[in-house]
């Protein structure tokens, strides 16, 4: 039986993920622990458990590559709310059990037959089964843009798992997250794991319905998007919410998102995020103060999550934020 043939049966796709139980960031029967511990990798989201506990501890392994990760996550039956998914795309399958995922306005079905693919800027909200175990892939805007091209493309939501576009993808991952000695092999060897993520992301855009989009559109921002930005630059420090720039701006924040996505190319939180990461690399390339540490510019710019804002600024800077600090204080 060839690894196609291996891959479907009656019963839909098959995903063994258990090679990558050796990386495994954590194991705890604590719900409130998991979700802290799943915001450190992804972003903090509101985590609710459903019904009875059924006993068994919640759990997330996670491969890291360059610009993406392929991970397990496993809580039980639990509802979960994530705001605007920062500058990722989150791809979501299932290993075992099912979901109901949705996206801005729209309801995905995720089990053996279909998956979901959620976009930068989009809220997600769902419902898992109480055995379900998800198959997650984290991908960066900025790596997968690599492979478009200059035009902005949106990629459908929909993942249909039994479409022989698909096909290659779902083969490719199978053979890594099934096999220990692949996982260890791009878990200890960075050229090694560079050489998978691009076929991983060729494959998923081979495989994926693209469609292109235009640019941003031509004229002066909306009056809405002038008093956000203005509120974002001068309190870019202060804990600030999606509903204060929507306050603020003078619009539903449904509508201040759109104008953002649409004129700013980001979300309003992502174009606050964008505002404090710059007031860092500035800081620290001019050496910050003489006591100042990363941390504590940092976390005086308005960032908490302090691995968060590391992998953040490594993305848009090419280096740690430390190695600034040093060049700034030579």
């Amino acid at each position: 039986m060839d690894m196609t043939a291996a891959l479907f049966s009656s019963n839909g796709p098959s995903l063994d993920a258990s090679a990558l139980r050796l990386c495994r960031i954590f194991e705890t029967p604590d719900l409130d622990d998991a979700r802290e511990r799943i915001s450190k990798v992804m972003q903090p989201h509101s985590l609710m458990a459903c019904g009875r506990s059924n006993g068994q501890p919640s759990h997330m392994d996670f491969m890291a590559m360059k610009g993406m990760g392929i991970g397990t996550i496993k809580f039980g039956q639990a509802s979960i709310a994530v705001p605007p998914l920062d500058d990722y795309y989150l791809a979501i399958l299932c290993v075992s059990g099912g979901a109901e995922i949705r996206i801005e306005r729209d309801t995905f079905t995720v089990d053996r037959f279909n998956g979901v693919l959620c976009s930068p800027g989009s809220p997600i909200a769902g419902q898992f089964s109480p055995d379900c175990e998800q198959l997650v892939l984290k991908i960066a805007r900025t790596r997968l843009a690599a492979f478009n091209g200059p035009r902005p493309v949106r990629l459908a939501a929909r993942l249909d798992l039994r479409s022989p576009r698909l096909t290659p993808l779902l083969v490719a991952l199978r053979g890594v997250i099934g096999d220990p000695a692949t996982v260890r092999l791009i878990r200890d060897d960075a050229l090694v794991a560079a050489e998978y993520e691009q076929l991983f992301l060729r494959l998923l855009l081979a495989g994926q319905e693209c469609v292109e989009t235009a640019g941003r559109p031509q004229g002066p921002r909306p009056v809405s998007v002038h008093r956000a930005i203005a509120y974002l630059r001068e309190n870019s420090a202060a804990a600030i919410t999606l509903a204060d720039i929507a306050q603020a701006a003078g619009v539903p924040e449904r509508t201040l998102h759109d104008a953002f996505k649409r004129f700013e190319g980001v979300s309003p939180l992502r174009y606050l995020r964008n505002l404090r990461l710059d007031d860092v690399h500035a800081q620290l390339r001019a050496g910050g103060r003489e006591d100042a540490s990363v941390t504590v510019v940092a976390l005086n710019a308005g960032f908490t999550h302090l691995s968060r804002f590391a992998q953040d600024y490594a993305e848009r800077f090419g280096e740690r934020p430390s190695d600034t600090l040093r060049r700034g204080r030579a």
